[in-house]
């Protein structure tokens, strides 16, 4: 798949080039420059966005685990740093497809953005903080861990950690 990405940057590039050395009057040939770059940059978004919906529609990339946290649970701060910036993405495609210009954003969007990526970081600093917060499973490598301690006389103890593989 590399190497279809690889060739299709090569061939855009290539078409621009192309279309910049195409004899003509230089303001027509910077406006058809212009045009190759963004209708290219255009494609190269569109297949990139193209390839991961496939590797999503195949399985290779997983969305489960989307929402979820580190616990088994939903996690509401990534819900809503995703709801947040999904609308305001689709408000300012469809602000640019209607007038064609890229808007100015005004500040109150960008702090409730940035709000909404505090929560989710500090939401992230907590679990990273507290160790109760921990996978259902017993862990990503399917191993578990026992430790169990127990105590001789009244200056020595000792302790034994045991791994289980769990299929």
């Amino acid at each position: 798949m590399k190497k279809h990405i690889v060739w299709t940057i090569l061939l855009v590039v290539a078409v621009a080039l192309l279309l910049a050395l195409y004899p003509g009057q230089e303001a027509e040939r910077q406006q058809r420059l212009q045009l190759a770059i963004g209708y290219g940059l255009a494609i190269l978004i569109f297949l990139y966005g193209f390839a991961i919906l496939l590797g999503i529609a195949s399985g290779e990339i997983k969305i489960d685990t989307l929402l979820s946290e580190s616990g088994g649970g939903a996690s509401m701060s990534r819900f809503q740093l995703l709801i947040f910036t999904l609308v305001i993405a689709l408000s300012l495609f469809f602000i640019v497809a209607k007038s064609g210009t890229f808007p100015v954003i005004p500040t109150e969007i960008l702090t409730l953005l940035g709000i909404s990526a505090t929560t989710y970081g500090v939401s992230k600093g907590i679990q990273a903080a507290s160790p109760d917060l921990k996978p259902k499973d017993g862990g990503d490598d399917g191993t578990t861990t026992v430790t169990t301690t127990t105590q001789t006389t009244p200056t020595t103890a000792t302790t034994a950690t045991t791994q289980q593989t769990t299929p």
